[in-house]
């Protein structure tokens, strides 16, 4: 069964001797220096499957007024092509280990969405018996449905109700409780491996004060108590934070993985996680996936082959976010403090993150532009633009979308009239999944765009739907 817990512990602590981490977790960034050295003229454009056409934004060949004729405002639209596209980066850039790829779908939990991953060959980690039910509904089979697990309650784990879902186990409190309740599942073991990164304080899942994995220190008695019990431990689990721009952090988190692993006889597959991020801002660079997928590669798989077991990494937001546009419509304009404020016909009911995180999405006046406007600077030749702050409908001050951690950041934008038509850009992630109800404002539709075509994927909900499920 191997040694005391505080073998395991410095084990797992020395697998990283000698590679420091900053407290943000700061790794390489060859990707940075290379397009730092770009000029703004020479770098292309940040949403390729995006484009203007006689000033005009279509999103594949729809152009984006005739997606708000037909299914109104605000609208959620996805490109397809971008999605694909980003399955394939994640297939080829970890082609080289014996891997299962897993979408996680609190990213986006689109039914449309997740067949197309499905049919890709992906499995699900799902965070919620909502989300198993979700996962089997899109077509994924139970042996490729990870639950993991959080404050989980009997219900919860009851409500899974299939044996061949793996509950990943989030405490020794979920491993009594398994116990307990006599649960058929296998489970896996999720790990705080002392490591954390992310692009925001409250998305940052490894290390001191989380409240995600069994520590360290506790591991091999979770591992006793559960074998003990009869319950089979396939899996080891680490997710270390969401956004993570890095991926020293990802790879230091991956040896203390492999070093627990000699651990778990049992042992079918190590969960590597996921967290990857996508560009944002302006500035900000593509994650080096390929050179993510290659040091990984050259660290886990001599460990995983030898062993037979399988590798899963799981990414949510690194296939859906660039995919994502959520249109809106201004329906107000007015000059304060010096800046334009421009109101618009959705709000963080919608769109949470720049509210919740201050999280930075490129904003295009989809009526009149050009592909300039989705550029990552401005070019001193193009039209004037006015320092302008974009609002939502809500009644709340809070409720706007040109943000930083320190509160309301006017944009420079072109000057927009009543009646146009904005693009809040990379909103596939995060976007609607945390969407809700606040001030009973209703949920937009949801769109695909394929090319040409472009096929409703989610009703538009009606002030009826405001009074399902209550009594009165």
């Amino acid at each position: 069964m191997g040694g005391p817990a505080g073998g395991i512990v410095a084990r797992v602590a020395g697998a990283g001797a000698g590679r420091p981490l900053s407290p943000g977790g700061h790794g390489r960034v060859t990707r940075a220096v290379y397009n730092a050295s770009l000029g703004a003229a020479d770098r292309p454009a940040r949403h390729p499957m995006m484009q203007f056409r006689n000033g005009i934004l279509h999103i594949g060949e729809v152009a984006v007024p005739a997606l708000l004729d037909e299914y109104d405002s605000p609208l959620y639209v996805y490109d397809a092509s971008v999605i694909r596209r980003q399955i394939e980066r994640v297939r080829s850039a970890f082609a080289s280990l014996p891997f299962q790829p897993f979408y996680a779908m609190k990213a986006n939990d689109n039914l449309e969405i997740l067949r197309m991953i499905g049919e890709a060959g992906f499995g699900c980690d799902c965070v919620s018996p909502g989300e198993v039910f979700l996962a089997k509904r899109a077509g994924y089979s139970p042996d490729r449905i990870w639950f993991t697990s959080s404050s989980v309650s009997d219900r919860d784990l009851l409500d899974i109700a299939d044996p061949a879902v793996v509950i990943n186990v989030n405490s020794m409190s979920d491993i009594d409780r398994c116990i307990r309740l006599e649960l058929p599942n296998p489970i896996a073991l999720r790990v705080n491996p002392d490591i954390g990164a992310g692009h925001h304080k409250d998305v940052v899942t490894g290390g001191f004060g989380v409240k995600f994995g069994i520590d360290l220190a506790e591991i091999l008695d979770a591992r006793d108590v559960a074998e003990s019990a009869g319950l089979e431990v396939v899996g080891l689990h680490a997710h270390i934070g969401s956004g993570i721009t890095e991926v020293e952090p990802l790879l230091e988190s991956a040896r203390r993985l492999l070093v627990l692993s000699a651990e778990l006889n049992s042992l079918r597959y190590v969960n590597f996680g996921g967290g990857i991020a996508v560009p944002y801002a302006p500035g900000d660079t593509d994650f080096p996936i390929e050179e993510y997928g290659e040091e990984l590669s050259r660290l886990a798989t001599p460990v995983l082959e030898k062993r037979g077991l399988t590798a899963i990494l799981e990414p949510g937001r690194y296939l859906v976010a660039k995919s994502g546009t959520l249109l809106a419509s201004v329906t107000s304009k007015r000059i304060s403090a010096g800046h334009e404020w421009l109101g618009c016909d959705t709000g963080f009911n919608h769109l949470a993150r720049p509210s919740r995180y201050g999280s930075y999405h490129h904003i295009v006046n989809a009526s009149r532009g050009s592909d300039d406007d989705l550029r990552d600077r401005w070019r001193p030749s193009v039209r004037p633009r006015v320092e302008t702050i974009v609002a939502g409908n809500l009644c709340e001050s809070g409720d706007v979308f040109t943000r930083d951690l320190d509160g309301i950041a006017p944009r420079l934008l072109p000057s927009s009239r009543e009646g146009d038509i904005l693009a809040f850009c990379d909103a596939g992630a995060y976007g609607f999944s945390m969407a809700s109800h606040y001030n009973a404002r209703l949920l937009p539709a949801e769109v695909m765009v394929d090319g040409s075509e472009a096929r409703l994927i989610r009703e538009r909900q009606r002030l009826q739907d405001l009074l399902r499920g209550q009594t009165r």
